[in-house]
């Protein structure tokens, strides 16, 4: 799966729980998300600073807003998605989707969560055959 058709699938099957997915789909979205997100967190880090620093004002701290706004949208948009995605990477090592839950746990269940989406893929199993382009 390439990078653009991973996240497009990604948008494609936003509430899409059953079926499985590669870890090329998921690893390629993780990458897509950072490059949204992390260029809107240092555009508020540098608006907001900048605004205090050199006494701008009132103009950068709206636009630090504006920006932080943005990443929560975003955020906001993409939670059940990812979660749809990280049930079908589940299940393509051959796991319940229901250790999605995992992340709850403050730290410790997101560190679960990014181990369990390194295994590799498991082959024919209770979830289905292995993907097809289409079910991606």
């Amino acid at each position: 799966m390439g990078f653009l058709e991973a996240y497009k699938s990604f948008w494609k099957n936003y509430v899409n729980f059953s079926g499985r997915a590669p870890g090329s789909a998921y690893w390629y979205v993780v990458v897509w998300n950072l490059m949204i997100i992390v260029p809107l967190r240092v555009m508020a880090a540098i608006f907001g600073a900048s605004s205090m620093i050199d006494g701008v004002g009132f103009a950068g701290i709206v636009v630090m807003f504006f920006l932080v706004g943005l990443r929560w949208l975003y955020w906001l948009a993409t939670i059940v998605p990812l979660t749809s995605l990280i049930v079908r990477r589940l299940h393509d090592t051959g796991k319940s989707g229901y250790l999605a839950f995992l992340a709850l746990i403050p730290v410790v269940g997101s560190i679960i969560i990014i181990i369990f989406m390194c295994f590799e893929s498991d082959g024919p199993n209770q979830y289905g055959d292995v993907y097809h382009k289409s079910e991606v």
